[in-house]
């Protein structure tokens, strides 16, 4: 196969894709915002422009799995590490097919056994969280979490990230039960965003050619050979941004409260990840530099040559942007562009609420970094 080129009509079409205000939408892509990610179109139409059907894309931090599902919907094998336990069950989630048939019998099933009375051993929430929620919120949500652990793995696994997201939408800032059937409100949030997954559901393949490997490994020394990657299409971490990749803000204007937690952690049954480890911050800063760089040398080592990376990113200085592009160029990439992404106001870079308007230092700008090897 002779290897793609990169004209400035392309890189023109590139530009404009990842600048795309366009939500995503269809298949499985809405089931979960994972923090920092880029939407869909993007991958997309690298994936269908850079490589063929059969072809190997590699994402070293896969994140919410956007790219690997868009790899599969193409017929195209897909690689992805990454360390976060989340991060690889949310990418699973959305790229493994159930008999939608099933998953809403299961769905009425909990709905059923959600209106029995029952004893709750322990609550997924510690006092401080607690304190923050309401008994009626906690009570239902603990209900939810009980009967969802009964579940067989795949089954679990769908149903929890559904329940995921619903700690996100009631840990908001302004979030109020109604005065009315406040008992079944929790639930009824549940049911809906359950029976929109479902609806995703119906959409994907049943079979599909290449199924998408998810490693919970570090990437910075892969199982893959040589040369043998097509495509790499990834999003390193943000140097200095602490971004909620593992947690969730539980936000009370009316207490004037405010309290991360790691229930993710304790639904999915992981420990959860230091910050050094997820954000590679260390003295001074030091082990950031020096785990790009690992990273970087390992993706060079995996791709093609010829072959195209693109490197979704940013950094709060010019001279922090500028080290990272003599990595890439140290490792041996040939940077042919940079691409500005203004991010609009749902796509700053943290998993805060940003609806209540209030600064949250969060970066107003990525850059996309196209190299070649």
């Amino acid at each position: 196969m002779v290897a793609p080129s990169i004209d400035n009509d392309y890189l023109n079409i590139i530009s404009t894709i990842a600048n795309s205000p366009v939500r995503d939408k269809g298949y499985t892509r809405t089931y979960y915002s994972y923090p920092a990610k880029f939407l869909s179109q993007l991958p997309k139409e690298l994936i269908k422009n850079f490589t063929k059907e059969g072809g190997l894309v590699f994402d070293p931090f896969c994140g919410g799995g956007t790219t690997g599902l868009e790899s599969m919907l193409l017929n195209r094998r897909f690689i992805g590490y990454d360390i976060n336990p989340f991060a690889i069950h949310v990418s699973k989630v959305k790229c493994t097919y159930i008999n939608p048939n099933d998953l809403m019998h299961t769905l009425v099933n909990i709905e059923n056994d959600f209106k029995h009375h029952f004893m709750i051993e322990t609550s997924l929430f510690n006092s401080d969280e607690q304190y923050c929620l309401q008994s009626e919120i906690i009570y239902q949500i603990d209900k939810i979490f009980t009967l969802v652990a009964t579940l067989e793995d795949d089954f679990k696994d769908f149903f929890n990230l559904a329940l995921i997201h619903l700690i996100k939408i009631v840990g908001r800032r302004d979030f109020k039960l109604p005065p009315k059937n406040s008992d079944k409100y929790i639930f009824k949030l549940f049911y809906q965003k359950s029976s929109k997954m479902i609806h995703g559901m119906k959409e994907l393949p049943k079979i599909v050619s290449y199924h998408p490997e998810f490693h919970l490994k570090s990437n910075f020394n892969t199982h893959l050979s040589n040369s043998s990657v097509d495509c790499i299409i990834t999003s390193p971490p943000y140097k200095g941004k602490d971004i909620e990749y593992q947690e969730l803000q539980i936000q009370r204007r009316s207490i004037k409260r405010s309290k991360r937690t790691y229930v993710i952690s304790r639904i999915l049954g992981t420990v959860p990840l230091s910050k050094k480890d997820l954000t590679w911050k260390g003295e001074n800063g030091n082990l950031y530099w020096e785990n790009s760089l690992k990273s970087i040398q390992e993706c060079y080592r995996v791709l093609k040559p010829d072959r195209f990376s693109f490197f979704w990113t940013c950094f709060k200085s010019v001279a922090e942007k500028g080290q990272y592009l003599e990595q890439l160029k140290d490792s041996g990439f040939n940077l042919l562009k940079i691409i500005p992404v203004k991010l609009s106001h749902d796509r700053a870079a943290s998993s805060r609420s940003t609806h209540h308007l209030r600064p949250t230092s969060m970066m107003q700008q990525d850059f996309l970094c196209i190299t070649q090897k």
